[in-house]
């Protein structure tokens, strides 16, 4: 297959829905998620950090994320963040619960690992603490095959060239431009932010209890990649 024979794909991508009591805000919230992905008829689902909003969630909550992710027709792959990050009690390891969906990966490999579906790779570095000086970006892997679209997941701040506000989870612009990405969904902002559209599009896409929106990101060979934000709440576009 040749780089200008890859297939259309459609990803929704959202990120810190902060799941925290059942029925809350968050759990309205991500049931939208879940409307808006099957309405847009995606082909992935892209969770990228803080899908819960700590590591002490009950069982409730976890089952109630699980039955939602169930009603998915495609996959989900979730980034685990800072506030549910792979520590010895991650909610992620509670294999019992976990098992019973099918259709969903967790990044578990804090040195990132690719995950593979038809026409599209996915790059990701799960978080391994609650703090400290990690590169959410650094030594993402390209997968040379042709014929894909390639997407990584990042849970961090952005930072340019001047000195960080924050001390630690630091994307970096060059780590951004030189990643081969053509796509890459951003995490830890509560707000639909564009950080970079050429050479690589790099969006946050914001938490849907705040930014009321997630990303649908469209990847066809006539249009290259389109970014739209999309509305939870009112089932349309919004303009930015």
């Amino acid at each position: 297959m040749s780089h200008t024979e890859r297939i259309p794909r459609r990803i929704l991508h959202t990120s810190d829905v902060h799941l925290e009591n059942h029925n809350d805000k968050a759990c309205q919230c991500f049931e939208a998620t879940i409307d808006a992905a099957l309405r847009n008829e995606v082909d992935l689902v892209i969770i990228a950090g803080d899908f819960f909003d700590s590591n002490r969630i009950d069982e409730e909550v976890v089952n109630f994320a699980i039955k939602q992710l169930q009603r998915l027709p495609v996959y989900a792959i979730i980034l685990p963040g800072n506030h549910d990050p792979l520590v010895p009690e991650s909610v992620y390891f509670r294999e019992k619960l976990w098992q019973q969906v099918d259709n969903v990966f967790i990044f578990h490999d804090p040195q990132g690992e690719i995950f593979e579906l038809p026409g599209i790779s996915i790059w990701g570095k799960a978080l391994t603490s609650y703090a400290g000086d990690l590169r959410p970006l650094e030594g993402v892997l390209i997968n040379q095959e042709t014929g894909l679209w390639h997407v990584a997941i990042a849970h961090g701040y952005y930072v340019s060239d001047d000195s960080p506000l924050f001390p630690s989870y630091h994307i970096a612009w060059q780590e951004i431009v030189s990643s081969q990405q053509d796509y890459i969904a951003l995490g830890h902002v509560a707000v639909y932010r564009r950080v970079c559209d050429d050479p690589v599009k790099a969006y946050y896409s914001g938490g849907p209890p705040i930014s009321r929106s997630v990303n649908i990101i469209d990847f066809r060979e006539e249009i290259g990649v389109q970014v739209t934000r999309y509305s939870i709440d009112e089932e349309r576009a919004i303009e930015n």
